[in-house]
């Protein structure tokens, strides 16, 4: 059975730490973890990022982490040969008779991935199909304790049973970064209002201001600095041990992350560590805790609380979800149908986001999803993690599509910067355009969904009509 975890580091305390030892890192513990990049500029780079980093010593302080055993699975190969896995990807097809459009979601074991070659390579194989016909998979043995998920769901739970004049003093309309806690009406997809209500975190910092003349100022460009700053916490006395499970959680669910990236890395025919200079040390990470009530037609008839949260794609790059057994996520198929994604114990549901999918023109697909309310008198409970790279990151230094391998650019999927399958600049038939930095796509998606926030702290981009000004996110 997989360890519950994969680092002997806390994942939100390496900055730090990185920082501090960097000039004995080669000696170190922790210099050899982070010699996993390997280039000296790359290196360089995560060190100028590091040194931003502002979370409290008061939190650094108080946070307590369990001892975490390092897995005792050998280290995936640096790269897997493209050519290796299209072989294996023809065999499969011949050996199923499997052709066209695949609507299944698989469930991917991770401990694979950490065994033998030849099982990696199949891992590497299902993952590559998954991600490129149909965007939506499960993963097994992934490292997170099923008592930690439990405990997760059970806190969400509690939270959304106190007073809602407790959880009004979270209320995020408080937070420029758009975090706190969101009651039943206030976001909306497509300008459909979502029947839920939530609360939702990110990267415990301080909040990103300029000083100009002597004054702070927090109308700061770019306009994706606004996201960096604190979280709303419930009060301890309100929800014992809240805070504490909340942060294991997100540690354990950033690590898993990163071995999924690296993962996709190889399923692409590249280096492991493609992506580890933009994820690795400052993920812009988002997690909420999500309640979906029941629909309140009696009879599950169409109208207000249809949707839990209507048709979408994610913004970023890389989608894990813990849920109940409720039920309620479709996921829609490049054919057109909507597929059940049901919940299996001891699993998270893996979707990949716009940003992955512009970054390989198409090839990855972020795919459209939605929840739909359940009838009957239980709510549904989910805790979705969204896994994201620095905010500054630029999608198109990556250079996914230049890089010398044949598995985005053979066949009949040849791809480049000038040849986009599958949407690549744009979802939702262009209707939602990507941009190429990823704070940039991350502002713009809380912005459209959270118009109530944006009028009241970002009220340099709002026109008198109350419409928001997208022109300036290149600011």
């Amino acid at each position: 059975m997989l360890v519950q975890n994969y680092s002997t580091v806390p994942f939100s305390h390496r900055c730090k730490a990185f920082t501090a030892h960097r000039s004995s890192a080669s000696q170190s513990k922790l210099g050899r973890e982070f010699s996993d990049v390997q280039s000296h500029s790359a290196r360089a780079s995560a060190v100028s990022k590091c040194e931003r980093i502002s979370m409290s010593e008061d939190l650094l302080r108080s946070r307590s982490y369990p001892a975490l055993r390092r897995s005792t699975f050998q280290r995936p190969e640096a790269r897997i040969s493209s050519s290796s896995i299209n072989s294996a990807s023809e065999n499969a097809a011949e050996s199923n008779g499997t052709t066209g459009q695949q609507e299944s979601l698989e469930v991917l074991d991770m401990e694979s991935y950490f065994s033998g070659r030849d099982e990696r390579l199949e891992f590497c194989r299902k993952l590559r199909e998954q991600c490129h016909k149909v965007g939506f998979f499960y993963v097994k043995n992934h490292g997170v304790s099923e008592e930690l998920c439990d405990s997760m769901l059970e806190m969400g739970r509690k939270f959304f049973d106190l007073p809602v004049e407790l959880k009004m003093q979270l209320d995020y309309t408080n937070s420029s970064q758009f975090r706190g806690y969101m009651r039943i009406g206030v976001e909306n997809t497509a300008g459909v209002t979502d029947f839920r209500e939530q609360i939702e975190f990110g990267p415990e910092e301080a909040e990103d201001i300029d000083i100009v003349d002597g004054m702070e100022n927090k109308l700061v460009y770019p306009l994706y600095r606004r996201l960096r700053g604190p979280n709303q916490w419930p009060p301890e006395d309100d929800l014992p041990d809240f805070r504490r499970e909340a942060e294991l959680f997100i540690d354990q669910m950033n690590e898993v992350s990163m071995h999924l990236m690296q993962a996709l890395a190889l399923s692409l025919g590249l280096q492991k560590d493609f992506f580890d200079s933009t994820f690795k040390y400052m993920p812009h990470y988002q997690m909420k805790i999500a309640k979906y009530p029941p629909n309140p037609a009696s009879d599950g008839a169409e109208g207000i609380g249809m949707f839990g949260v209507g048709a979408h794609s994610d913004s970023g790059f890389l989608s894990l979800l813990l849920q109940d057994d409720i039920g309620g996520l479709q996921a829609r198929t490049t054919a057109g149908r909507w597929i059940d994604v049901p919940a299996k114990r001891g699993t998270f549901v893996i979707n990949l986001g716009e940003m992955l999918q512009l970054a390989t023109g198409g090839y990855y697909l972020a795919t459209v999803h939605r929840v739909v309310s359940q009838s009957g008198k239980n709510s549904r409970y989910s805790v979705p993690f969204f896994f994201n790279p620095r905010l500054d990151t630029d999608i198109r230094t990556l250079n996914v599509l230049e890089c010398d391998n044949d598995v985005v650019a053979g066949g009949s999927h040849c791809l480049n910067k000038n040849t986009l399958s599958n949407g690549g600049l744009s979802t939702h038939g262009g209707r939602n355009k990507l941009f190429p930095v990823f704070g940039q796509n991350a502002f713009k998606s809380f912005a459209r969904s959270h118009i109530n926030v944006t009028r009241e702290h970002h009220k340099d981009i709002v026109q008198e009509d109350g419409s928001v000004v997208l022109d300036k996110l290149f600011l």
